[in-house]
């Protein structure tokens, strides 16, 4: 009869995620996880897996939580517009200045000659889903007559996931967030401004 966990699983792959985030998937050794959560390596195995299936556990709780916010984001009052607006510019802290943080999923992604297709697959699935709730949101501000009603929404959303993602590739570099706010103010405003396709 197996023996009942003595840790809580979701208290260590929040730790996890911390230590992966912070070093990279491949800087990352079992060692640093049992050093920051206190779990021995055999309990680990046991648990999750090895370190390809703990990272997909911890991409999987990391997904799942910036899946829960963008959907609640775009959903907030007063209208599509100004929840775009506020969902994309909220990721300001993580794209620039001396604390830029990025994001766990896009330095996964940097990382892909390290990484398993299953957690590649994962990748892709989180990324098509939150291109469909942001292609969602740009309709609805479409028929309430706040963007530009030649506009394609899938194209654009694609367009905003892309620019978000390169925002978040350059946080390595830790940007100015003036400059950087700037640059995302321009990115939006292709919502209101595109010219209909030609040709």
């Amino acid at each position: 009869m197996a023996r009942p966990r003595s840790f809580d699983a979701d208290e260590v792959l929040a730790k996890a995620m911390q230590v992966f985030w912070a070093k990279g998937y491949t800087a990352t050794s079992l060692d640093d996880v049992t050093a920051a959560t206190g779990v021995n390596k055999p309990s680990l195995y046991a648990a999750f897996g090895d370190k390809q299936a703990l990272f997909r556990h911890v991409l999987d709780r990391y997904h799942a939580m910036l899946l829960a916010h963008m959907k609640s984001s775009l959903d907030k009052p007063p209208s599509p517009r100004a929840a775009i607006r506020d969902w994309f510019l909220g990721f300001l802290p993580s794209c620039s200045g001396p604390r830029a943080t990025g994001c766990l999923s896009v330095n996964a992604t940097l990382e892909a000659a390290s990484l398993d297709a299953a957690v590649l697959d994962a990748i892709h699935v989180f990324d098509a889903r939150e291109e469909k709730l942001l292609e969602a949101a740009i309709r609805r501000g479409i028929k309430a007559d706040e963007f530009a009603h030649h506009l394609d929404p899938k194209s654009a959303a694609q367009h905003l996931m892309a620019t978000q993602k390169g925002f978040l590739v350059l946080s390595r570099g830790h940007p100015a967030p003036a400059a950087t706010r700037r640059a995302m103010e321009q990115a939006l405003s292709a919502l209101d401004r595109a010219a209909p396709p030609t040709g």
